[in-house]
């Protein structure tokens, strides 16, 4: 979860990247937009083809989710003003670029488009080819989860082009009809429940492969908590924030799984200071053995 008012900026400054794992090797430079928004190849092949590694057959069918996510290294999940720029580096906002380049569809919760300051997305010129030969669309889409309905439409369209699919539990007849003018009749979905395995089932109606949740951590604990989660991306920035009170929610926010869920490190970067994992996750309520209580 990295506030996209900020990422242009921010995916601006200097950020060498090294492989460390699967295999060293230091990663090229971002290649200049005018270089790569006629080349399939786009402005980073190298952490394109490392973050797009396996077949779209994840934990659901048909589909890769991936998570991303930023920590400081006290486990905060945002700075003092609320916001996960606060503690993002350039380096987690190359990976940021990257996974939003690779996604047909990005899912957050309505409250952290509220903290976070979210807007339609944009294109982004220097993955244009890339996309298109990926046969997606220019932008993707803009997913949020609101058991209430509450959106801010006028943040939300003060800039950027992708459509806007809302998920929703409430049945109040104002909300809806306000919903519906501003997304379209079709991108409101009313559920009694809005559960993880509901919004995918949309979103592959959608046509969408390739999903992205960028939390916040409540929507994260509830996807990771339904084994529903393929890959987490979390970057490690070098800060200390303090946090571990009730206004400073974990990476899951406040679920308790049953027993610990294994992560199985995929890859990990470095730009000597900060460290960006790539996680597998396993599929199942919170990973069979993790519900029985058993050690993985």
């Amino acid at each position: 979860m990295t506030s996209p008012a900020d990422a242009s900026a921010a995916a601006a400054g200097p950020a060498e990247l090294r492989v460390l794992l699967p295999s060293p090797e230091v990663l090229p430079p971002r290649r200049a937009t005018a270089e790569s928004s006629a080349d399939p190849a786009g402005p980073e092949p190298r952490l394109v083809e490392l973050y797009d590694s396996g077949p779209l057959s994840g934990h659901t069918p048909g589909m890769r989710v991936q998570a991303n996510m930023v920590t400081t290294v006290d486990g905060a999940i945002a700075g003092a003003d609320g916001r996960s720029s606060t503690i993002s580096t350039p380096a987690d906002m190359r990976v940021f670029s990257v996974l939003r380049s690779l996604t047909d569809a990005v899912v957050v919760g309505a409250q952290t488009t509220r903290i976070e300051r979210y807007t339609r997305l944009t294109e982004k010129t220097a993955y244009r080819a890339q996309r298109a030969a990926r046969g997606q669309e220019p932008v993707p889409l803009l997913v949020i989860v609101s058991g209430t309905g509450s959106i801010d439409t006028a943040r939300l369209a003060e800039q950027g082009t992708s459509p806007i699919v809302v998920h929703t539990a409430t049945d109040d007849p104002e909300t809806l009809a306000g919903l519906r003018g501003f997304c379209g009749a079709g991108n409101v979905v009313v559920h009694g429940d809005i559960t993880p395995q509901a919004v995918l089932a949309d979103l592959a109606v959608r046509g969408v492969r390739r999903v992205l949740c960028e939390g916040g951590p409540t929507l994260l604990g509830s996807w990771v908590s339904a084994g529903l989660v393929d890959e987490l991306c979390l970057t490690v920035s070098p800060l200390l924030a303090g946090s571990g009170t009730e206004d400073h929610p974990g990476l899951l926010g406040t679920v308790r799984l049953p027993a610990p869920v294994p992560a199985t490190p995929l890859s990990l970067l470095t730009d000597s200071s900060t460290y960006i994992h790539r996680l597998a996750l396993p599929a199942g309520p919170a990973a069979a053995a993790a519900a029985e209580g058993e050690s993985p």
